[in-house]
């Protein structure tokens, strides 16, 4: 890629960080040749290299920057030298922001770059995308009032769409767990849930994991089921839901499966 001087024209520095933002589209971390830009700052290249790595830097190798070297002598029959590469923040700063007339066109290239991205993610199109999404999401995971307005919020505020604060719950809602316990009963959420599945009250609902290479499962409550309780969001992984329990309706449910604390 071409060296860029305060000699460049705006139209090749332009053309410069074009081949920069292409670059850093295509998921290159450190897409900026240290050799191509310290000419718009710095005499000598070694002043630059100092001014990067130094104590006093706010500069991390490895994390700013990155360097390499090279296999073959310089040009001079020395030892094979070192490239320092640059993410596009560093260059940012490092470079870009101290030339005025640079920084225009870097920021007319990137920011502008962003700003398409924003529009493209608020655009009708990936608006329409994403209720298709939560919608399937809505009838696998089978959930609650709440966490459809959550999901309501996620597609409508970015595109300035109000919506509502809240929905009424009809009851207070709780875990399994934390309703067993109170009453005082010597049963597991997981035989709670087996007793609730056999009572037709539950069902398994499943998906493949990526991550952990095989089908995981989780509870979710029936339509009769949730005469009991509602579907949750799972805080952890909103591809998966997990019961929870109207305070008002749990004797009656105790009941009706013939679990006492007897």
């Amino acid at each position: 890629m071409m060296q860029i001087t305060l000699t460049s024209t705006s139209n090749e520095i332009k053309q410069y960080f074009n081949a920069i933002l292409k670059l850093s589209q295509s998921k290159e971390q450190y897409p900026v040749n240290l050799n191509e830009v310290w000419p718009l700052v710095y005499g000598r290249k070694q002043e630059a290299v100092r001014a990067l790595t130094s104590e006093n830097s706010d500069f991390i190798q490895g994390v700013d920057y990155q360097v390499l070297r090279k296999d073959a002598q310089n040009s001079n029959g020395g030892r094979p030298g070192e490239e320092y590469y640059l993410t596009v923040s560093c260059m940012e700063y490092f470079i870009a922001r101290k030339v005025r007339n640079v920084f225009e066109v870097y920021r007319k290239v990137f920011h502008q770059s962003v700003n398409n991205r924003e529009l493209l993610l608020n655009s009708p199109e990936m608006a329409k995308t994403r209720i298709m999404v939560a919608e399937w999401a809505i009838k696998i995971l089978n959930v609650n009032e709440t966490s459809k307005l959550a999901m309501v919020k996620a597609i409508a505020e970015p595109i300035g769409v109000p919506t509502p604060d809240y929905t009424e719950a009809e009851d207070i809602i709780h875990s399994a767990t934390d309703r067993l316990t109170k009453r005082g009963l010597g049963l597991s959420a997981m035989r709670f849930n087996k007793i609730m599945v056999e009572a037709g009250l539950m069902k398994r609902a499943s998906r493949y994991s990526k991550s952990k290479g095989k089908e995981v499962t989780w509870p979710v409550l029936t339509d009769e089921g949730k005469i009991y309780g509602e579907n949750l969001v799972t805080p952890d992984n909103p591809r998966q839901s997990q019961p929870s329990y109207y305070d008002g309706k749990f004797d009656e449910l105790l009941e009706r499966l013939g679990i006492t604390n007897n």
